[in-house]
């Protein structure tokens, strides 16, 4: 069980309902799992079934996506957004990806889009952030690139181009309610 909120700060905090976890004392504390900056004060979250991706899959090996949500979020300045959960051979491929976007790609203004996507906050805290969400917007400029560029970021991860645009693809599929 998760819980997703968000602070002042504009941040959207992860907190997991583990009890057989050493560090949740039995179930006393909520584990943080994901911190990520949004930029906007979030002020509605709202959760919708997740699309199934293939109507030609069988309704027994489905199940699995049939339980998945996307949690959807509205901000002030009208902006929309949502967190989707990935398996984790997926998120640990994507991650990668992140992480050569970040260097490879020429951003707008020069700024950082992870040092932006960092949680930010106005008190010091004694614990480390938890770096466990992806940002959507980066990893799809990988599909506005040219066919050489993601061939050879797709050689740097260990991956194909066809790996990685699934990938995609298939979160697309399953979160595309608009």
């Amino acid at each position: 069980m998760g819980f997703l909120v968000s602070d002042v700060d504009k941040n959207l905090i992860l907190y997991v309902y583990r009890p057989e976890a050493r560090e949740s004392f039995g179930g006393q504390r909520l584990l943080r799992r994901g911190d990520f900056h949004v930029g906007s004060n979030i002020n509605t979250f709202f959760r919708i079934r997740s699309k199934i991706s293939d109507p030609s899959i069988d309704r027994g090996i489905s199940t699995t996506v049939d339980n998945r949500h996307v949690s959807v979020f509205a901000t002030l300045d009208g902006s929309l957004g949502f967190l989707f959960p990935i398996p984790e051979k997926t998120y640990r491929r994507l991650l990668m990806l992140q992480n050569v976007l970040v260097t490879h790609i020429p951003h707008t203004g020069g700024l950082n889009p992870k040092a932006y996507r960092m949680h930010q906050s106005r008190r010091k805290f004694l614990m480390n952030p938890s770096k466990n969400v992806l940002d959507g917007d980066l990893l799809w400029k990988y599909i506005t690139l040219s066919t050489t560029e993601r061939l050879e970021l797709a050689k740097k991860i260990g991956t194909t181009c066809d790996q990685v645009m699934e990938d995609l693809m298939e979160i697309d599929r399953q979160t595309a309610h608009f």
